[in-house]
């Protein structure tokens, strides 16, 4: 009877030593394997600023052929220039979806792959001087002001590094979408010869568009609990050319004029980010 019984316990220990290796390695797969966060929402805030935006005004200045300044009729105006930002603010939401991703060397290192939607509202202001460099006017120069208020809805691509510290995560993403430009309250005075009190958008000076919105991201965001995290990041932002029509001058003892185009070149905003996210 013993030898059988000597088998069952070989036996017994062998499978349990099998057991006990597979546990081992699935759990060493666990550690090392990173964990997504599935379904996500969150909300931020931020702000920041532009580079110097390229802008032109043109439009034609209605002088009679014969009259002032110089009896040639009606003055074209084409006044190009560059406008800075007087400092953007922004909130917005993102949903997204994240996958388990891939180990990358082991202990801890993984990457994880994500995909999600954002749209925020961001206002900004951009403010500047145009000149007319025309020889019927010895001089001929506008200040402008652009009151933006800017809807963007993007789809970006994200991925992030876990690391052997679990609760923070690097991550990079880029995304691509549109953008809704509002402008409203915009004004130009001329400043040389100068027309104070005149605004030369006056009879219509809100105009709108759509346009092509792109931004790239750099954070890092730092989990609270296994559902909850802040994130910290850099965006670049990049909302591209438009053009705006703006209503004729329209003043009493104004000359007339025609409506105003604004061509506005592409806005390149550097923005800092926080915010909030949950998972579910």
């Amino acid at each position: 009877m013993r030898p059988p019984f000597r088998g069952v316990c070989r036996a017994a220990l062998s499978a349990i030593s099998l057991l006990t290796l597979i546990c081992s390695n699935a759990a060493g797969q666990d550690l090392d394997w990173p964990a997504s966060r599935g379904f996500y929402v969150g909300v931020f805030g931020g702000g920041g600023g532009s580079s110097n935006v390229n802008v032109t005004q043109s439009g034609y200045a209605l002088y009679p052929t014969g009259g002032p300044p110089d009896g040639l009729g009606p003055l074209y105006v084409n006044a190009p220039g560059t406008t800075s930002s007087k400092g953007a603010g922004l909130v917005g939401v993102q949903i997204g979806q994240e996958w388990p991703g891939w180990s990358v060397g082991g202990n801890g290192w993984g990457l994880l792959p994500a995909f999600e939607f954002e749209a925020y509202y961001l206002g900004d202001t951009q403010e500047g001087h145009l000149v007319n460099p025309t020889a019927r006017l010895p001089e001929h120069e506008f200040v402008v002001s652009l009151p933006m208020n800017t809807g963007v809805f993007l789809a970006n691509a994200v991925i992030s590094l876990q690391t052997p510290l679990r609760r923070i995560h690097p991550y990079l993403g880029a995304g691509v979408g549109t953008s809704y430009v509002s402008i409203d309250g915009a004004d130009s005075t001329q400043i040389k010869f100068p027309e104070p009190g005149v605004n030369h958008f006056n009879s219509g000076p809100d105009s709108s568009r759509w346009s092509f919105a792109a931004q790239a991201k750099a954070g890092v965001r730092f989990d609270l609990t296994e559902r909850i995290w802040l994130f910290s990041e850099y965006r670049f932002q990049n909302i591209r050319f438009s053009d705006y029509t703006f209503g004729a001058t329209v003043y009493p003892n104004h000359i007339a004029t025609t409506d105003w185009n604004v061509h506005v070149g592409s806005i390149c905003r550097h923005l800092a980010v926080g915010g909030v996210g949950v998972s579910f």
